[in-house]
């Protein structure tokens, strides 16, 4: 089961019932009309995801809410002159995904609000025309607050009168061309009525303003320029523009006795498009450490989704125009891929935005990683010299004196799994705990290190922990997962460390680490079946597999931790050669 807040679209037709009475064959043939050729392609190339149809209507879930009101209006406009007409819903709540279907709270509004709509109509709650009023060319007509069965508050409900969707392309300008992105957060809006509560909807503001700083490769306008917007509600296209930056960070706070609901967006700038939202709901008890804990939530779901949006950008770009950030940025999913031809095709990008420009400390510390992951799973076309390269990248990297926090990371456990100078791997990884308290969603890279270099168990597991609380969705965190129960391997807590290595062979059944861990517990518990099997699914997905060059890949410090590695390979069944 998974819990998240999701933008849903739902939809039913007028008087469908009465439609089939007089004309069945003609209203099946309508609706699968509309079906086949409108309503699927239509959400599926707005990036939606059909849930479900139902006998008259569908259910669809988007990334952002303005994809999902878009669509809805689009969705609307071709649907004009078909026979039926369709009521539609978007709602931004609460959802629980069990794998097939979508329910929970947000889905019972949706399905009200939809009941509220006029045929051809699209009716939206509040929270929803809280965030695109600005942003989509409607009229909105206020419904009044609408009660819904098992809902304990009244919802707010707008009706959207549709004008045709624009969809002209924003050309790309100025905005566009800076080497490093830049982002503005706006002081984040006081809703609980409480003038006195202003204080701690600017501390917010200005925790997150400071938190970002603290990224190197994001430029951060400072505080005394963002808040002019204070109390407005301006158009995100014209922030952008005056400020010059690329992205907007908005949100709102409602304090209510001792809970605080924190609402957060991310923007892009030059279209106003939403990249993120996300809702935080906390008792309100020592209010410090709650400004630090949404601090830390919002800047780990932040930077992955900086980074997926700069990487989309720099995809557009025309193959002649790419400078070494826009290489650097096209070879970082073919890095985080774990695949050995992506690996590939990453280290060349990579390599051309260092000729490009060698001292860009973090291309250097990617590239000491690319082949650092080569090197450990021991793919075709590895060499002897893949480590004694990703050792060489991550010296050169240091030496641009760079005080980055994530090159620092990166270089410290490249040079700490290698074995190559686990001393000065460690003691890099040491510093950015000195200079960057709050890379909370990066600490994974610690917890890592630590592990594999015989160091700190405790301060490992702290590291993992809190990357795995403030990133959920971080792209490597079944790594993260694998290192946790790697921790409680290390300290004897064998079926905590065995739930959490299975949990993250789930996330990514092709992570061999996982297996290996895996089958290296199930032999210490003593169910050496259970391990054959695991075993036998390793040769599956690599039948190239084997003792020895495992050993050969796996050359970090810990040399203990290793040699109950390959022992369990042995024991499962793993060939020696």
């Amino acid at each position: 089961m998974e819990h998240r807040l999701a933008a849903v679209l739902i939809s039913d037709i007028e008087d469908y019932t009465k439609l089939m009475e007089v004309d069945t064959d003609g209203t099946v043939g309508a609706w699968s009309k509309a079906r086949d050729d409108i309503i699927e392609p239509t959400v599926t190339i707005n990036e939606g995801r059909i849930v479900k149809f139902t006998g008259d209507g569908f259910l669809a879930e988007f990334k952002t809410i303005q994809k999902a009101l878009e669509t809805g209006i689009e969705l609307q406009n071709k649907l004009s002159n078909n026979i039926l007409k369709f009521r539609m819903a978007v709602n931004l709540g609460d959802i629980v995904d069990d794998g097939r279907d979508i329910h929970g709270e947000g889905i019972n509004i949706a399905a009200r609000l939809e009941g509220l709509s006029e045929p051809g109509g699209i009716c939206i709650s509040g929270d929803v025309y809280n965030q695109v009023k600005n942003r989509i060319d409607a009229e909105y007509q206020d419904l009044g607050l609408q009660v819904v069965k098992n809902v304990s508050e009244p919802v707010q409900a707008y009706a959207v009168r549709i004008k045709a969707l624009t969809t002209e392309k924003i050309e790309e300008t100025s905005l566009t061309s800076h080497e490093k992105p830049s982002i503005a957060v706006l002081p984040f809006d006081n809703m609980s009525g409480d003038s006195d509560q202003e204080y701690f909807s600017d501390g917010i503001t200005e925790d997150i303003i400071t938190a970002l700083s603290h990224l190197r490769w994001l430029n951060v306008i400072a505080r005394n320029s963002s808040f002019t917007y204070k109390g407005q509600s301006p158009d995100i296209r014209q922030v952008a523009d005056e400020l010059n930056c690329r992205y907007v960070l908005e949100g709102s706070i409602r304090k209510a006795g001792n809970r605080v609901r924190i609402n957060a967006q991310l923007l892009e700038g030059l279209s106003g498009n939403h990249i993120w939202a996300e809702k935080y709901d906390r008792e309100l008890e020592d209010i410090f450490d709650l400004q630090d804990e949404i601090t830390d939530s919002v800047l780990g779901a932040i930077e992955p989704n900086l980074i997926s949006a700069e990487i989309e950008r720099a995809k557009s770009k025309p193959p002649d125009n790419l400078d070494a950030y826009d290489l650097f940025l096209q070879s970082l999913p073919g890095i985080y891929s774990f695949d050995p031809g992506q690996n590939k095709m990453a280290l060349d990008l990579l390599h051309k935005a260092v000729e490009a420009a060698p001292d860009y400390a973090k291309a250097l510390a990617y590239t000491a990683w690319g082949y650092q992951i080569r090197a450990s799973r021991g793919w075709e076309g590895y060499t002897e010299n893949d480590r004694e390269k990703a050792s060489q990248f991550a010296i050169r990297a240091l030496g641009t004196k760079t005080e980055d926090p994530q090159v620092l990371l990166l270089c410290g456990f490249v040079l700490t799994i290698t074995s190559e100078d686990p001393e000065l791997g460690i003691l890099s990884c040491e510093r950015v705990i000195r200079i960057s308290p709050n890379m909370s969603h990066w600490n994974g890279f610690l917890a890592m290190s630590f592990t594999y270099g015989n160091g700190d168990l405790q301060k490992a597991k702290e590291s993992v922990e809190k990357t795995i609380r403030v990133s959920p969705r971080d792209p490597l965190l079944f790594a993260f997962y694998n290192i946790l129960g790697l921790i409680y391997y290390e300290v004897g807590e064998l079926d905590k460390a065995l739930e959490y290595c299975k949990s993250s062979l789930l996330m990514n059944p092709s992570w061999d680490t996982s297996h290996i861990m895996v089958i290296a517990i199930l032999v210490e518990l003593g169910d050496i079946g259970e391990a054959e099997k695991i075993a036998s699914k390793l040769l599956t997905l690599d039948n190239k597999t084997s003792v020895s060059r495992v050993d050969q890949s796996y050359n970090f410090p810990n040399q203990n931790l290793k040699v109950k590695m390959i022992e369990g390979l042995r024991r499962a069944g793993i060939p020696e050669s």
